[in-house]
């Protein structure tokens, strides 16, 4: 609701990707646990887990889209390679997160994805890339918050330290859900200003 389409120009595609990065991990987790009372074993449960594991993927996957178009967007050579190689790493990411034994795993499947956005803030951090002035900041927070969630998940805090008392409010999962919500925040607030900056920015002369 809050995407200015109207002013987006070309990139509006770019919108579109967004929103379903941002849209995605919410409906998937909520359809994870809203059937997690199922009676089906473990095939069911697999195919839930693995649907709760593709909105994951396509936050990693579409969120980073429009923050390397927009720091490349004076690189119009090196910014078709990029989103090319970053949705090829993404593909092998989330091949492994959805085939991985545990949740450890999972969550190191998309280490080398983080890698590569790191990459690519460091990159508009010491002036290579370009994009709105604020928008490095949201985007440092979003895999902040990220990380942060995933870390206290495959932790168990706090249940670990009082097993039984964390089983309704305040267990890790629940934890790991509101940083999850906070770092789609920061990238939703990180995206805006970036594209509207891309939509009006003219790139100097070589």
């Amino acid at each position: 609701m809050t995407m200015p389409w109207g002013q987006l120009g070309k990139d509006g595609w770019l919108g579109g990707t967004h929103c379903v990065a941002c849209l995605a991990p919410p409906a998937g987790s909520v359809l994870y646990h809203l059937f997690m009372c199922h009676q089906g074993g473990s095939p069911v449960y697999t195919r839930l887990l693995a649907l709760d594991m593709c909105g994951v993927c396509l936050v990693n996957t579409l969120g980073a889209l429009p923050i390397i178009h927009c720091t490349l967007a004076c690189r119009p050579w090196l910014r078709p390679a990029a989103l090319v190689g970053y949705t090829m790493l993404s593909g092998v990411a989330g091949w492994r997160a959805l085939t991985a034994p545990s949740t450890s795993a999972r969550l190191r499947a998309f280490g080398w994805q983080a890698g590569a956005r790191l990459l690519v803030f460091g990159a508009r951090g010491v002036g290579l890339g370009s994009g709105a002035p604020g928008s490095l900041p949201c985007y440092l927070r979003m895999d902040a918050l990220a990380l942060l969630g995933g870390l206290v998940n495959v932790a168990r805090l706090p249940e670990r330290w009082g097993p039984g008392r964390f089983d309704y409010w305040g267990n890790s999962h629940q934890i790991m859900h509101l940083l999850s919500v906070g770092s789609i925040l920061q990238l939703h607030a990180g995206v805006v200003p970036d594209l509207l900056w891309a939509a009006h920015h003219a790139c100097p002369p070589d």
